[in-house]
């Protein structure tokens, strides 16, 4: 069962904060200037509502997004979802009130080759507490900014955010086109957060088969020391994440790959596919799922000394099945196999943690 509320009796505003005039009365260049948002990433929908403009500002959830203008803890809210075809819907008004008919299932998502998206409740995930139902709240910047509210629709596989798709309410539309090629930002002191590195490009030959123990994998015991036992590695080398999402179940077997891989259990062609990464700063990835689950390997981002490390290029991932880099879910009974090449920034010789959303490995080799 998803939890449809992270707000708990509060809300974050600060998209609302930084945007609640211009969404009303402004120019894409104008939002664009405040939040820090490029133009490909968001759509304002302003109607009238019983003589009252209702603006709706609506974001894509992806890793640029991330580097706007927000806060800290917006930052933390969204980071699980990104890559996870999700939209950030921010509903504002002038006038201070405590509830507005603004209703979540007037929404539709159109893309050509699939049948619109008309999201369910069950679709919506509550930022602020009251966003399925209307309830809004002053906006914490003083009275002159209105209210609103905050919620997330997961669109899970029904809409692919990177290719073109029109979002629509109450009559208004906008349309979104989100570039997949742009500049990394820099990093950012003040945010903890780190552009990766770019990596050269690496190809190495795909192993016939990742591992003929699926069922093992899926349906027996899966913590870390079990695997370790299982591919003879040491347990400092090996970490797992077991992560339910509403009926599904996602497992991630995370290896370091360092010098005592090279002895491990694996296939002679597997290993003949990781040579070339061993001891360069890299971590490989099994998914699988019992259920068949949603997944990508772009919500993995690495955490060491304070400073997150986000993932912006191909290059930073190496395939070790095939469509690891694209994937947007893992079939029941089937594994998902790749690379993740550590960020230049990370220091493998001290302890970081691997993220996938907001689960979280640590890796400790001293």
């Amino acid at each position: 069962m998803r939890n449809n509320t992270l707000g708990r009796g509060y809300v974050l505003f600060v998209m609302l904060l930084l945007v609640q005039l211009v969404v009303l009365a402004g120019t894409p260049e104008q939002v664009a200037s405040k939040t820090g948002l490029d133009q490909d990433l968001f759509a304002t929908l302003n109607v009238e509502v019983n003589g009252t403009k209702l603006g709706v500002f609506v974001v894509a959830v992806t890793d640029r997004a991330l580097q706007s203008k927000i806060s800290e803890k917006l930052l933390e809210t969204l980071r699980p979802y990104v890559g996870k075809n999700v939209l950030y819907v921010n509903p504002t008004v002038e006038s201070v009130v405590s509830s507005f008919p603004f209703h979540p299932g007037d929404f539709k998502v159109t893309q050509s080759g699939v049948p619109d998206f008309v999201p369910t409740p069950s679709d919506w995930v509550e930022i602020s507490a009251g966003f399925l139902s209307g309830a809004f709240v002053m906006n914490p910047g003083g009275a002159s900014y209105g209210s609103g509210s905050e919620g997330l629709l997961l669109m899970d596989g029904h809409i692919d955010i990177t290719k073109p798709f029109t979002v629509s309410y109450a009559g208004q539309s906008g349309t979104f086109s989100i570039k997949s090629t742009y500049a990394a930002p820099v990093s950012s002191t003040t945010t903890g957060m780190a552009s990766s590195p770019a990596h050269a490009p690496v190809n190495v030959p795909l192993p016939s088969q990742v591992t003929d123990l699926q069922d093992a994998l899926t349906t027996g015991e899966f913590t870390a020391e079990s695997m370790a036992s299982l591919f003879s590695l040491p347990p400092s080398l090996v970490q797992t994440l077991d992560i339910t999402m509403r009926s599904s179940e996602l497992r991630l077997l995370l290896v370091l790959l360092k010098d005592p891989v090279r002895d491990a259990s694996f296939s002679d062609d597997l290993l003949t596919s990781l040579e070339p990464l061993i001891g360069t700063g890299a971590v490989m990835v099994w998914a699988l799922s019992p259920t068949g689950s949603p997944f990508t390997p772009w919500s993995f981002f690495i955490q060491q000394n304070g400073t997150n490390y986000v993932f912006f290029s191909d290059a930073s991932f190496v395939e070790l099945t095939k469509g690891f880099i694209r994937a947007k879910e893992v079939p029941a009974g089937q594994i998902l196999a790749g690379v993740i090449r550590l960020p230049r920034g990370i220091d493998v010789t001290q302890p970081f943690k691997v993220f996938y959303g907001s689960s979280s490995a640590a890796f400790n080799t001293q």
